[in-house]
């Protein structure tokens, strides 16, 4: 989360360790990684988790 503090701020990181939390598979978490390096924003890296395996979202 250190990373996705730096990269894209306090907010965005917050909001995506609730959803990494729940991703079981190492593959799906090297996805995850290249993710937070190469997505632009904060947006792109809250989709790429949103979308990663195993992830289910309230409501």
């Amino acid at each position: 989360m250190r990373l996705a503090r730096r990269r894209f701020g306090a907010d965005v990181a917050e909001r995506s360790a609730p959803l990494l939390d729940q991703v079981a598979k190492a593959e799906a978490l090297d996805d995850l990684v290249e993710a937070l390096i190469d997505s632009p924003d904060g947006g792109a890296w809250l989709d790429a988790v949103t979308q990663a395996p195993g992830v289910m979202l309230d409501g």
